[in-house]
């Protein structure tokens, strides 16, 4: 066994070799096995089978020894430690017999790459059901961005989302990301950035040196980056400060993350259009059995008393009755029509909108004051924001008193309305923006779908929206994520 012969034939083997005999000791290892380690073949030499592989039990060696047959091969997978040092290895050992004396023969491989992408592999999977069971588009996007850190052990990411402005905007990102300013930078979706085209072509772009990318932006020291599509959602970036930092496994697995977070987006967004659809529908019930047939039924009787009695006047309640039949079905194709998707949309000087709407509303009986509080545009779909604007000021007009004062001003992230009547009491400010909710008495114009209708815009533009209480004590309307500027481009 000690032949220069044998170990120089041993040694030209491109695996670790290590052979131990009965007593379990190693009596020779190569310098590849002994490499795993960083250490030179002598230290290994004497030492036990069972201290270096800790699946071996000292007590139970004879067993597993007595076990094999000369010719006999086993595999495994397992951990090898030596000198504080862990490695995940593949061994093949095999039984010889040379002179009489027997050996274990093993082939010692290193698989700590393939091992660690297997666990990556596998916490990717259970991240799926995390991405999955998260309530909004900014924890997906959250939870994205830390898991290619957690996960994929790579610290400088970020989730941009595609918005109706036509940029690529930063949702979230992880510390070292925003420590670089990389989340100052949004880039445009028709644009000739890696970003830009990762996201329109559906497919990953890889830069090895960022150095190469030939456009306005700065990117700082970054020397890889990866353009993962987050399909018509957005893009995750995954950058490093090495040049050449990733493989094919990188972004592989980094393809699987941004995959099954667009699968967990669409899924958010199936969510809310079928609840959309399900609201819109109990309302339809709602009013096809019991408001429609409620006036029908008033027809029916005053033409009853019409025909039996002669007086001609109670047609006009038969008129109003299909006035108010008329107008509901008016106000669910309404409902419907404010809700779909919004195809385009533009800059709009809000002060300039809101008074238009004002004057809309405008009623001479009420002496009403509106008071306009900042300036500046924000991006909206010109005739659903009035319509907004002007259900919230006719909700104002019509329940805060005689002599109201509206209030409108721009928010950090949006805008507000807000008056100085009775306010609408907690309970109540979610039953509002419900179909068919109203609290007005006697008036036949009043089917509670003005509001509903609003949340309807507001949900097709992406803003939400909050029904608080305003200084005076009124109602406030906030209505927040829009996209907003100071000044006109």
């Amino acid at each position: 066994m000690d032949s220069a012969l044998f170990e120089q034939m041993i040694d030209s083997v491109g695996v670790g070799i290590g052979v131990y005999d009965d007593t379990g000791k190693f009596i020779y290892v190569n310098p590849q096995y002994a490499g795993l380690f960083g250490v030179d073949p002598d230290a290994i030499i004497g030492i036990p089978i069972w201290e270096i592989n800790s699946e071996f039990e000292a007590e139970r060696f004879d067993q597993y020894w007595n076990s094999f047959r000369v010719g006999e091969t086993r595999t495994a997978e397992t951990v090898h430690q030596f000198d504080n040092v862990a490695v995940d290895v593949q061994t093949i050992t095999t039984r010889v017999d040379v002179d009489g004396q027997q050996y274990h023969l093993g082939t010692i491989q290193d698989i700590t790459v393939r091992k660690q992408r297997e666990r990556q592999l596998s916490q990717l999977h259970e991240v799926t059901a995390e991405l999955i069971g998260a309530a909004t588009p900014a924890e997906i996007a959250e939870i994205t961005a830390m898991t290619a850190e957690t996960i994929l052990g790579y610290d400088r990411n970020i989730v941009r989302f595609a918005t109706e402005s036509g940029l690529l905007e930063p949702m979230a990102a992880t510390d070292k990301a925003r420590a670089k300013q990389d989340t100052q930078r949004s880039y445009e979706l028709g644009g000739d950035t890696p970003a830009a085209r990762a996201q329109r072509q559906g497919g990953p772009i890889l830069v090895d040196d960022a150095a190469d990318i030939d456009d306005e932006y700065d990117r700082g020291v970054a020397g890889s980056i990866m353009y993962l599509p987050i399909g018509e959602y957005g893009v995750l970036s995954i950058a490093d400060d090495q040049v050449s930092a990733f493989d094919d496994t990188d972004l592989d697995l980094a393809s699987i993350l941004a995959s099954t977070a667009e699968t967990a987006l669409r899924r958010l967004e199936n969510e809310r259009d079928l609840e959309r659809k399900n609201e819109r529908l109990e309302a339809f019930v709602d009013v096809i059995s019991h408001d429609i047939p409620n006036h029908l039924n008033v027809a029916s009787a005053r033409l009853d008393l019409t025909v039996e009695e002669g007086d001609l006047t109670h047609l006009d309640q038969v008129a109003t009755a299909h006035d108010r039949i008329e107008a509901l079905i008016s106000d669910m194709r309404t409902l419907v029509d404010q809700g779909k998707q919004i195809d385009a949309m533009e800059w709009l000087r809000f002060t300039d909108q809101i008074k238009l709407c004002w004057e809309n509303c405008w009623d001479e009986q009420v002496e009403a004051t509106l008071v306009l509080d900042g300036k500046g545009y924000l991006r909206a779909d010109e005739s659903r924001f009035r319509q907004l604007v002007e259900n919230v000021l006719w909700n104002a007009l019509e329940h805060a008193g005689e002599t109201p004062t509206v209030r409108a001003g721009l928010l950090a992230d949006g805008f507000y309305i807000e008056d100085d009547g009775p306010g609408i009491p907690e309970p109540k400010r979610k039953q509002v923006l419900s179909p068919g909710f109203t609290t007005a008495e006697g008036g036949g114009k009043h089917f509670g779908f003005g509001l509903a209708i609003v949340r309807e815009i507001a949900r097709a533009h992406d803003w939400n929206i909050a029904i608080t209480e305003s200084d005076e004590g009124g109602a406030r309307f906030e209505f927040t994520g829009v996209e907003l500027r100071q000044q006109e481009s």
